[in-house]
């Protein structure tokens, strides 16, 4: 029923309905007042009542059938309800508030309701990264859909102004550009996980999918009942996206706050923790120092919500970078994806940990691959795909990958230095300074690149600059946190072998998650041979590979 009476609005029925019984009321009030003036006889009166109600189903089923478009009288189009017909891409709310700083709002509102509808079997749906790079490119619903490969979009923008929302939604069938659904809720802050809720099942009710769960079990979680936390996470989750430009200690700074107003809020525990992973990988923060406040955090999440996708993906990565125990990660990393299939990230980093461990290398690239199928405009899984391929010692797909993430975002640092790195392992030595250049210039000289820059200035012969980057990296270690996988790429490739394996054996002991994703690294290519490089590889709990 309620899918069926979906589709009388899709088709404006009601529109129709009203608009006919509002003409015919009035001329049945202009008849009665004329028809005596004019001496008709009291039947003609009868007759036009009778004339509107037997014409009431005749407009009910010409609108049900037609459609009057801007080209003309045109048959409504008939819902695809086959699986083809049940994909959508949710694309970010516009922000129309005065002051218009509620992008962050409107992404967080879109990406909710996205979250939601992935997790419904029956309802294909395209991954955030790639339905929201269309934001502000004036893209037709049509050209989005084609591009995506969904039958359906979701717009809508958000109005915010204190406390108060106004959010519009729109669902709209993609080839032909009919609305199948709209609607405007006006609330307060407080109810915006019930609106939330309200879209999502306006959606499963337009494309006829099945619910999982008893029919009236909302969809979407009251994630926190502190308004305020809800949008100071919002906010933290913006800068995330956008680490790269904005850094990950603002994004850090807004989860710490979202925390301080609900500490019992599970989703900003999983900001913090990844925020803290991810520094330890770039070597910019003390392990021990990053590990704890990880673990801490993503336990936390996990108590609050054992079923927290982004929870378990956290608490993967930290079993992988800080442990070294890839068979407890994996399962974290699944546990995941199964709690949200549309989690390419999560797919994309399990490729790559698998690449870094040395085994089932095979289904790694396949991993990688359907990460970046499921989200073709992620400059971010393109480049962890790339990653994977590098340390796989696949060249060519690698730059492929790596070149796709660039062509994508032209300043993604992790896409330019895994592309310096590549490009330094197939000799094209002038490509490989200038990107790593240019990765060093864009992360403010960040340790973990100039160590990676002095590697590849080593290897195209470039001595002079390799000696000078290892040299800012000794002044900088007495003044700052250095990880010593910077030092020792910078050594390897100096012609400074011990020294290199003296920082190499240092990492293993403090610097784990930076040398977790680096270990296969080309650049490691001057000491591959050596006995300590491998007993560094057991070490970890990886496979030796001989790639000698």
């Amino acid at each position: 029923m309620r899918a069926f009476l979906a589709e009388l609005k899709r088709r404006k029925v009601y529109r129709v309905a009203i608009v006919y019984a509002a003409v015919a009321f009035v001329i049945w009030q202009v008849a009665e007042i004329a028809f005596p003036a004019l001496h008709l006889p009291d039947w003609t009166l009868t007759f036009v009542v009778v004339v509107a109600v037997l014409g009431f189903p005749i407009a009910v089923s010409l609108a049900w059938a037609f459609d009057i478009t801007p080209t003309g009288v045109k048959r409504t189009a008939g819902l695809d309800a086959s699986a083809e017909g049940r994909s959508i891409a949710v694309l970010p709310f516009a922000d129309m508030s005065p002051d218009h700083d509620q992008e962050y709002f409107g992404d967080g509102v879109a990406e909710e309701v996205l979250n939601v509808l992935t997790r419904i079997p029956d309802l294909q749906v395209a991954a955030r990264t790639s339905s929201f790079s269309f934001k502000d490119k004036g893209c037709t619903v049509q050209e989005i859909g084609r591009e995506l490969g969904v039958a359906t979009v979701l717009e809508g923008s958000v109005r915010k102004a204190g406390d108060r929302l106004r959010i519009t939604a729109q669902l709209t069938e993609a080839p032909s550009g009919f609305h199948l659904w709209s609607e405007t809720y006006e609330r307060e802050l407080e109810d915006i996980f019930a609106i939330q809720d309200e879209i999502a099942r306006a959606i499963t009710d337009t494309l006829r999918v099945t619910l999982l769960g008893e029919q009236d079990e909302p969809l979407v979680k009251v994630a926190t009942k502190d308004p305020g936390a809800y949008d100071l996470y919002l906010k933290g989750r913006h800068c995330w996206v956008r680490r790269y430009k904005v850094g990950l200690q603002t994004a850090l700074q807004y989860f710490q706050k979202a925390i301080e107003r609900d500490p019992d809020y599970a989703l900003p525990y999983t900001g913090i923790a990844d925020v803290h992973t991810i520094l330890a990988i770039y070597g910019l923060l003390d392990t021990a120092e990053a590990q704890g406040i990880a673990e801490k955090a993503a336990k936390r999440a996990l108590a609050l919500d054992p079923d927290l996708p982004e929870a378990h993906f956290s608490m993967g990565l930290i079993q992988h970078c800080f442990h070294h125990d890839w068979e407890t990660a994996e399962r974290s990393l699944k546990r995941a994806r199964t709690l949200n299939p549309n989690f390419p990230t999560a797919l994309a980093w399990s490729g790559m940990g698998l690449v870094n461990v040395g085994v089932r290398v095979d289904e790694a690239f396949e991993d990688t691959r359907q990460a970046c199928a499921l989200d073709p405009h992620s400059p971010y899984v393109w480049g962890i795909a790339g990653l994977a391929n590098l340390m796989g010692r696949r060249y060519v797909e690698a730059l492929a990958h790596l070149e796709r993430a660039l062509e994508l975002e032209p300043e993604d640092i992790l896409a330019l230095y895994a592309a310096g790195a590549c490009y330094s392992a197939v000799g094209r030595h002038t490509e490989a300074v200038a990107t790593l250049e240019k990765a060093a210039a864009l992360s403010d000289r960040m340790a973990f690149i100039i160590g990676l820059l002095g590697a590849v200035y080593g290897r195209a012969g470039m001595i002079a600059e390799a000696q000078a980057m290892l040299e800012e990296l000794r002044d900088r270690a007495g003044r700052e946190y250095v990880t010593p996988v910077a030092l020792a790429w910078a050594c390897a490739n100096v012609g400074l072998p011990e020294e290199a394996l003296r920082y190499l054996e240092q990492a293993l002991a403090e610097a784990k998650p930076a040398l977790a994703n680096s270990i296969r690294y080309p650049v490691w290519d001057a000491i591959l041979s050596d006995p300590r490089y491998t007993a560094v590889v057991t070490g970890m709990n990886y496979v030796p590979w001989d790639l000698s």
